[in-house]
């Protein structure tokens, strides 16, 4: 006859404990589903982005004015012929979203994945209105060529401006449809975050989950992941 040993069930009830998953790493579970590296390849793509947009905007507001300045006026131009410095708007936009991709990759913290959830939707709104803006200028004539001086590279600059900031849009609706159902329809949706910022005695935070839930939840038909 076998006797009990009460010591197993208190060494798994250890192990379940030590084995315990919070909401966020649930969360970035679903955000790695396609690919542990995906939210890294993601970022690193976006600061690429970001710095040359970056870098062109400058050039069209600070380098070019100062260059091709004949009487040592209008260093800094910001005006219609660069769309008032879209370029670099749209440039800081992307390199604070890409960081915030690699960080919430390298952390897992619910702020830091949080925060990049943000930055995606918020570049995706920058990026939309930007692209929009530059269409505008261009069908206004803004930017077109005899609105510059004559052998002035601020047409070519601002067209690859135009290019980059539409590849950058790109980018941004791509992490955002990437993550539309974790950042909506996640274990932790995003709204519930706002409401928890602006209605903490509603919304409380969310606490730890043992690894029976966390694998209930993350593998249940009504579930729908990454």
């Amino acid at each position: 006859m076998f006797q009990y040993n009460p010591q197993i069930n208190e060494d798994e009830d250890e192990r379940e404990c030590e084995m315990e998953l919070s909401r966020t790493e649930l969360v970035f579970a679903q955000m790695t589903a396609r690919g542990p590296r995906w939210p890294r390849a993601i970022g690193v793509v976006e600061i690429i982005v970001g710095f040359l947009l970056t870098i062109l905007g400058t050039v069209e507001v600070f380098a070019l004015p100062l260059i091709e300045s004949k009487d040592g006026s209008n260093l800094i131009i910001l005006d219609k012929g660069n769309c008032y410095g879209v370029g670099c708007i749209a440039g800081l936009a992307m390199l604070v979203t890409g960081s915030t991709a690699i960080r919430a990759t390298l952390s897992k913290r619910d702020t830091t994945i949080f925060r990049f959830f943000n930055m995606t939707i918020l570049s995706l709104i920058i990026y939309t209105g930007m692209t929009l803006f530059l269409i505008v200028a261009y069908a206004k004539g803004w930017t077109s060529p005899s609105n510059y001086e004559p052998g002035s590279k601020m047409g070519d600059v601002h067209m690859f401006v135009t290019i980059v900031t539409v590849i950058g849009l790109l980018f941004a609706m791509s992490g955002f449809v990437q993550y539309f159902d974790v950042i909506c329809c996640g274990t932790v949706p995003l709204w519930t975050q706002w409401a928890n910022c602006f209605c903490g005695c509603i919304y409380k935070r969310q606490g730890r989950l043992s690894i029976r839930d966390s694998l209930r939840a993350e593998f249940s038909f009504d579930n729908n992941p990454i």
